[in-house]
């Protein structure tokens, strides 16, 4: 059997629509932040962090997997937008180097050492790393889709690997961190890194890019629930005026970002 491969080409496009992913859903990741301080600001980080990398991948001519991951970790790391867009940075750092040398195109071990080595210069970043972030779901991921490389997972499966092993890790995030619990949320950190995986997946599949995180099937729960709240959190109130980070189900928080921002303050 042929295992698939990922083409230069194609990788570009996968970095540019994970970019695009983010900053349509980087509302909706803003009002999940509560951790490390409920500021309100993370997909918008991340993805201003994002849009710089894009410039960067704009201006590479060719189609080279080391080119395109060298513009992707410099754009970066020149645009890192808060602690999150850092974190974000030194993962794609990590990519830039497991891909030096490597010229036209993405096997399953090669994004598998991506992963691994993108998480390992994340939490060398940081001064002391925090269980329960997008670190954690970096880790999750990156050791899930090393399994997945070492039984002969071709690349197209690895993506669908990180996909099903980053939604695991980010549901357990809230076990991890208890301010995420009492707010009844998950990492939002982990939810922009996801995203940007999501959008990986969409080019691979040739998908347009959802409006929204509730039509991003890969992210959702049956029954549109995080499953560890079986609650309205205690932050959100049935009005929900000026209740920008609650979160009791990814539809609720949607709904209160837009009645937020329409709504004048109490």
């Amino acid at each position: 059997m042929i295992k698939r491969t990922i083409e230069g080409s194609l990788f570009r496009e996968m970095l540019l629509t994970g970019a695009a992913c983010l900053e349509k859903n980087k509302q909706a990741i803003d009002a999940m932040n509560v951790f490390p301080v409920p500021d309100g600001d993370t997909g918008t980080n991340m993805s201003m962090t994002m849009q710089r990398a894009v410039a960067e991948i704009r201006q590479v001519k060719s189609d080279s997997v080391e080119e395109l991951a060298s513009a992707l970790s410099m754009g970066a790391l020149r645009g890192a937008r808060g602690n999150s867009g850092v974190i974000l940075s030194q993962i794609f750092r990590g990519f830039s180097r497991a891909l030096k040398g490597k010229k036209n195109e993405l096997d399953a071990r090669l994004l598998a050492d991506a992963l691994t080595m993108g998480t390992e210069a994340a939490y060398k970043a940081v001064m002391k790393p925090k269980e329960g972030t997008m670190l954690t779901v970096s880790r999750l991921m990156s050791d899930a889709v090393n399994k997945a490389a070492a039984k002969g997972a071709d690349a197209y499966q690895i993506i669908d690997v990180m996909l099903q092993s980053g939604e695991a890790a980010l549901k357990k995030t809230p076990d991890m961190l208890p301010v995420l619990k009492e707010a009844g949320v998950v990492d939002s950190g982990g939810m922009g890194l996801l995203t940007i995986y999501r959008g990986f997946k969409m080019a691979l599949d040739g998908e347009e890019l959802s409006e929204n995180l509730g039509e991003l099937p890969s992210l959702e729960s049956k029954d549109d629930r995080i499953p560890f709240s079986g609650r309205r959190s205690r932050r959100c109130r049935s009005d929900c005026a000026r209740a920008r980070w609650c979160f009791c189900s990814r539809a609720c928080a949607l709904r209160c970002t837009q009645a937020c921002s329409a709504r004048p303050a109490p």
